[in-house]
């Protein structure tokens, strides 16, 4: 009986120890964001921990689950009018007022407020990492390790928190040129120094001004950034070309897919009677199906039609008139369940991140229509990697849209470098949700994770890149070369000196023989 009772009583304490509690802030007003964060803290859940949650969306009420809703920040619906309908969408100062005007908010909210105020124990907080850098000081407020979770892959921004090198042969997501060449690599350095020096002069210090206004004792933004314990990445070497990463940056894309929602039972018979096919058109979360002009948008449902047999499912928010038989049109959807079916052949989307995940994931060729950011250039590895074409929106017309669907969906070759690429994303020690809440508790047990930082933070951008190295090198090179010269030019004026005196004693020795 007493031994009985040991056990129990262990068995608690040990699940009293396994158990943390963990703060996730999920600040941006993007639902993909905030949907990365809720799979995130469901798979912490599961591993018995306990998620406070601040979002700008609502998530499902769950066991040792607090959801908080950020309110005040999901007025993200004229962001996303200005996101994908204005000319100037990848406008560096129109995202620099975006971020601005999203700091104030965040900051006023009052839960972000309360927290400030009452100071409740956590063991680590885990952010979104996207230009919310003031933000860092709620964790040193706390005096608990951060987390964060970059959602576009790894960076030029997402780097300098960890000192990871930026290479010069990786593109720039804000531009959509390859590096495979000179010009491509110039562009893309260049690129990443101007965001840099505009996130070092612009954006860090009126966060650092706004972050002290209720945080008066935090320290500034830069050691912030280089305190930061741990960043999960949300990409994988099977949809990005592959690069260094440092000891405390760990790429988890696919994580979300462990766990999956289940479609409506209506979808499912759709599909299951898919006898030639299915087609997937979803624009994501964030970009609304009115932002496609009306006529390029009754060329695609004209042509989405013509393709019955072949059944189709339409993502959209507003009601549709006159659609085929062979579309069901739903204004949301599971994604990644749909792609899962074994009939779906194609998916039609916006090129973000995560679709292109779940594209790669389960093996299904992607027709890309980038509208901003990152997603051209996310398109343009698909397209490059065999599983994928590139449709720019503007060039959207019934001829277009019809060919590249026929492209993909004639040539078997599309469908079979997905599931290659499917394999490789497959074919990994350790499901990337188990990796990431390793890694997350490995920071709660060992505290700020100072073993896993490299003694490149906190160094300056030169010295990290070694430019006062080899500027040391050129220049002891160039003294070299230089000390030569001068010293040949001596040698040389000497020895002329030299001959001079020669030749003057030779000739006054060779005078005085004649005389």
């Amino acid at each position: 009986m007493k031994t009985e009772i040991t056990i129990i009583i262990f068995t608690i304490f040990l699940k009293c120890i396994q158990c943390s509690k963990i703060l996730a802030i999920f600040n941006t007003p993007s639902k993909s964001h905030s949907l990365l964060g809720f799979k995130l803290a469901e798979g912490l859940i599961r591993r018995g921990h306990h998620v406070t949650m601040l979002s700008t969306f609502k998530n499902k009420p769950m066991e040792n689950y607090t959801h908080i809703h950020l309110e005040s920040l999901q007025n993200y619906r004229e962001f996303q009018k200005n996101a994908t309908q204005s000319k100037d969408k990848n406008s560096i100062f129109r995202i620099y007022n975006y971020i601005l005007e999203m700091s104030e908010i965040f900051w006023n909210d009052d839960n972000i407020r309360k927290i400030i105020r009452e100071k409740p124990k956590y063991d680590v907080i885990i952010m979104i990492s996207f230009c919310n850098d003031g933000a860092l000081g709620i964790g040193h407020h706390l005096e608990i390790p951060v987390v964060l979770l970059n959602p576009i892959g790894s960076t030029s921004l997402a780097n300098s928190y960890l000192a990871n090198p930026n290479m010069a042969y990786i593109p720039n997501p804000v531009i959509t040129r390859s590096a495979d060449n000179f010009f491509g690599r110039l562009v893309a350095v260049t690129m990443n120094a101007v965001i840099a020096f505009l996130i070092r002069t612009l954006i860090d210090p009126y966060q650092q001004d706004i972050m002290r206004k209720y945080l008066p004792n935090s320290p500034p933004i830069w050691e912030l950034q280089n305190n930061v314990s741990l960043m999960l990445v949300n990409s994988h070497f099977s949809v990005e070309p592959a690069r260094p990463y440092v000891p405390n940056m760990i790429p988890i894309g696919g994580f979300h897919l462990d766990i999956v929602e289940e479609m409506s039972e209506n979808m499912r018979i759709w599909l299951d009677n898919a006898d030639n096919g299915a087609i997937l058109f979803c624009l994501g979360s964030t970009i609304s199906i009115s932002s496609i002009e009306k006529e390029k948008l009754l060329a695609i449902i004209k042509v989405l039609g013509e393709m019955a047999p072949m059944k189709v499912i339409f993502k959209s928010e507003v009601d549709i008139e006159n659609i085929p038989s062979n579309i069901l049109v739903e204004k949301w959807l599971p994604q990644a369940a749909i792609l899962a079916h074994p009939n779906m052949k194609l998916l039609i989307c916006h090129g973000g991140l995560n679709s292109n995940i779940e594209s790669v994931f389960y093996g299904v060729p992607m027709l890309g229509i980038p509208f901003f950011g990152d997603q051209t250039l996310n398109i343009e590895e698909a397209q490059k990697a065999g599983y994928g074409v590139l449709l720019e929106k503007k060039y959207i017309t019934e001829e277009t849209f019809r060919m590249k669907i026929q492209e993909i969906v004639n040539n078997p070759q599309y469908t079979l470098n997905a599931k290659k690429k499917s394999a490789l994303m497959r074919e990994q020690p350790v499901k990337p949700m188990d990796n990431a809440i390793f890694w997350i508790e490995h920071i709660i047990e060992f505290g700020e994770g100072s073993h896993l930082k490299n003694n490149g933070i906190g160094l300056a951008w030169y010295e990290l890149y070694m430019l006062d190295i080899y500027c040391f090198f050129l220049g002891f090179t160039l003294l070299f070369l230089i000390s030569i010269y001068f010293m040949t030019k001596i040698f040389m004026r000497i020895l002329k000196i030299c001959m001079k005196r020669l030749y003057s004693r030779t000739t006054k020795l060779k005078i005085k023989k004649e005389n």
